[in-house]
């Protein structure tokens, strides 16, 4: 089973191609943003190097938040457009189990962390037993003490752009190191084989977007109406 996953969710956009265990390709791009302008390029490029078609692909996988607004939109409806091409099945993925999953198989609960702005942080939790893995704080939108104090004497591993961002505040548990604190499309299919395996796979139109908050724009029109 061939599946082609992508993220779009922050900076860096990535795509890859995940079959039988193994990441056969994977690209990961940072120019300042641009995901509308490199994801399709980027996955050309991908499946002509593997000597792959999109016809090829079984099913398809795409960060659905939380993350950029923007970013979130682009990735989807890139996969919803291959999905609905080809058709094939496609697979939301939380983007903050995708980020735990570079820590597959660690003793340590892992703490993913995405900057939310305004001294906040998208935010959850996991644990694995073995390959298995299981949620056990769901994603949320806490404060960096909500954090802090949540965590406190438990083997811990913080990750990602927020932690990144405030590790200075950190005192205690294992700060990932930063080639471990980005979403990696490998992670989204590996993650996204999983659940798979499990009975999960759906229509193309059923995949969108995770918020966990209203938009700045949102934000701001709400405060005109009060």
């Amino acid at each position: 089973m061939k599946i082609l996953a992508a993220d779009t969710s922050s900076f860096p956009a990535s795509v890859a191609v995940y079959e039988d265990g193994l990441i056969l390709g994977e690209y990961i791009v940072r120019n300042k943003k641009k995901h509308s302008q490199n994801l399709m390029p980027m996955t050309e490029r991908m499946l002509s190097d593997l000597e792959t078609d999109i016809a090829d692909i079984d099913v398809f996988a795409v960060t659905v938040g939380p993350g950029s607004f923007t970013g979130l939109r682009i990735g989807i409806s890139t996969i919803r457009a291959f999905a609905q091409a080809t058709k094939k099945k496609a697979l939301g993925i939380s983007t903050l189990e995708a980020l735990s999953y570079n820590f597959a198989g660690s003793e340590a609960v892992v703490v993913p962390m995405l900057d939310a702005r305004r001294d906040e942080v998208f935010t959850a939790a996991y644990e694995f037993c073995g390959d298995k893995h299981r949620e056990i704080v769901a994603p949320c939108v806490m404060t960096l003490d909500e954090v802090k104090a949540r965590f406190e004497g438990q083997k811990v591993i913080f990750t990602g752009d927020g932690m990144l961002a405030h590790r200075a505040e950190l005192t205690y548990g294992v700060l990932a190191p930063a080639q471990l604190s980005e979403v990696r499309a490998g992670a989204v299919a590996a993650l996204a084989a999983e659940k798979i395996n499990a009975g999960r796979a759906e229509h193309h139109n059923n995949i969108k977007p995770v918020y966990l908050r209203k938009s700045q724009a949102e934000r701001l029109y709400k405060a005109k109406e009060n």
